[in-house]
C-alpha cells in the first residue's frame, strides 16, 4: 500500500455489483440512491453483471439509472451482460451490446483518477461469451490484457492507490456458494503484486467480501459486493463503501432490508492481519 501521501480529503467509493437489471430489486436500487444522495461519493463502481440476459432492454434501464445517480460512474462487464438468448450475438460480438450502453461509463483499457490522482482506477474484462469449458460463467483472464491495464494503473505518483476492477474474483473466497474458476487468476494475482495494485475489486459471488491474498510479498486485498438482485445467496441485497484515507483504506459493507440499512465495518487496513484474516463486522459510522 502506499508508503507516504495524504490525499486532501478521504476518496470514497460506492462499490456495486451483480444488480442484474430485468432482476433487479427496486427497493435496492431506491436505497443506493438515497444513500448516495446522503454520502456524497466521489464515484461509482460497477463491477459487473449489471443485466440478467443482456437484453437491450435491460442496458437501457441500467443506462437510465446510472445517468440518474450523479455521480461520476465507471463500469466492467460480467459474464451477464452478453445476449444469453441470441448465441451467434454471443460468438460474433458478446460485448458490443455493453459497449455501446454503457459508453463513457466503461473503464477497461481506461484509467480513471480520484482524489487529484492518488487513486487510480482501471479494469480488465474477465467475462467471455463462450469458451472451451462447461459452465461459460466462469472468469477467464488475458494476460496481456491484464498487463496493460497494469501500466495503465503503474503511471501517476507513485503513492498512489491502484485498484483493477474485473467482475470474477481471481482466486475464489472462502465464503462463496458457488464454484469460482478463473483461468489463469493465480498468475493474474502474482502479477498485480508485482504491480504493486493495493485492491482487486469484484463482484459475482452475491455476496460482500474481502481478504488479502496470502503467499505474496505485497498487502493485497481482493474486494467483492453483494447483488441488488433478487438473485440471493447467503446475504441480503447489499453493497459496499470503500474510504481511502492517505495510506488508510476501509470496506464498510450496507445490507439493505424493509427495516432500513445495517451498516458494518467489514475491512480495515489498519487493523487487519495479513494471514487472510479480515478486521471484523463491528458498526460502521458513516456520515
Amino acid at each position: 500500500m502506499p508508503d507516504s501521501g495524504v490525499t486532501q480529503k478521504p476518496v470514497r467509493l460506492l462499490h456495486l455489483s451483480d444488480i442484474h437489471f430485468g432482476a433487479e430489486d427496486q427497493e435496492a436500487l431506491d436505497a443506493v440512491k438515497a444513500f448516495a444522495a446522503h454520502v456524497k461519493p466521489d464515484g461509482i463502481i460497477i463491477a459487473g453483471d449489471i443485466t440478467q440476459t443482456g437484453a437491450r432492454s435491460q442496458f437501457e434501464a441500467a443506462r437510465a439509472w446510472f445517468d440518474g445517480l450523479g455521480f461520476p460512474v465507471i463500469a466492467a462487464p460480467g459474464n451477464h451482460d452478453t445476449p444469453v438468448y441470441h448465441i451467434a450475438a454471443r460468438v460474433v460480438a458478446p460485448f458490443d451490446r455493453y459497449e455501446r450502453y454503457m459508453e463513457g461509463l466503461d473503464v477497461v483499457g481506461q484509467i480513471r483518477n480520484f482524489g487529484d490522482g492518488l487513486v487510480r482506477v482501471s479494469a480488465i474484462n474477465s467475462a467471455r461469451g463462450i469458451q472451451g469449458r462447461t459452465n461459460w460463467a466462469d472468469g477467464v483472464i488475458d494476460l496481456g490484457d491484464l498487463d496493460d491495464a497494469l501500466d495503465r494503473l503503474s503511471k501517476g505518483p507513485e503513492n498512489a492507490w491502484r485498484l483493477l476492477i474485473c467482475h470474477h474474483p481471481l482466486d475464489q473466497p472462502g465464503l462463496a456458494q458457488i464454484s469460482v474458476s478463473t483461468k489463469r487468476g493465480g498468475e493474474a494475482l502474482k502479477r498485480c503484486a508485482a504491480a504493486k495494485v493495493d485492491a482487486i475489486i469484484t463482484g459475482h459471488i452475491h455476496d460482500a467480501f474481502t481478504f488479502h491474498v496470502p503467499g505474496l510479498k505485497r498487502p493485497m486485498v481482493q474486494m467483492g459486493s453483494g447483488t441488488l438482485s433478487h438473485r440471493l445467496r447467503s446475504t441480503r441485497a447489499s453493497f459496499c463503501v470503500i474510504q481511502i484515507d492517505g495510506e488508510h483504506m476501509v470496506q464498510d459493507v450496507v445490507v439493505i432490508d424493509r427495516n432500513g440499512l445495517e451498516i458494518r465495518r467489514n475491512y480495515d487496513s489498519a487493523a487487519s492481519s495479513e494471514d487472510g484474516t479480515k478486521a471484523g463486522t463491528q458498526p460502521a459510522d458513516i456520515r
